[in-house]
């Protein structure tokens, strides 16, 4: 089940404050853990200290779930498209899987959230997200 009230963390300035004592590297660990965090938690699926294929089914069909809710959004089939072109593809089902990457999850999740909650996506949002995309 996709959770459309959850907030990600892992790109929030916050989340390291100038007074921590982190190098570069332990920064990168930090925002890292955090986005594997929220995309599991952004589908709503559990995970231990260990992760095995079980959760990468989960994921797998998590994704095909949500494309067959959104399938039918001509701003998010557009963003799915572009995301497939940047790998020479037209597959849409991939799209959708390189917008939760690192770079556009969060805002890949407040667009999907937007069309699941209400039906569209406001343009602030798609704006914001096309200028990524490009």
């Amino acid at each position: 089940m996709y959770n459309t009230k959850y907030e990600c963390r892992y790109y929030k300035d916050d989340v390291i404050l100038p007074d921590d004592k982190v190098t570069s590297e332990e920064e990168d660990y930090i925002r890292n853990t955090l986005y594997q965090e929220d995309y599991l938690n952004i589908f709503s699926i559990n995970y231990g200290e260990k992760f095995d294929l079980l959760e990468y089914e989960l994921i797998s069909n998590a994704i095909s779930n949500l494309y067959e809710r959104i399938q039918d959004s001509d701003v998010l089939k557009m963003f799915m498209e572009k995301a497939a072109a940047n790998l020479m593809s037209e597959d849409l089902q991939l799209g959708l899987c390189l917008l939760y990457s690192y770079d556009f999850m969060n805002l890949t999740h407040e667009c999907v959230s937007e069309y699941l909650d209400t039906g569209f996506i406001s343009l602030h949002n798609i704006d914001r997200m096309d200028k990524f995309l490009k």
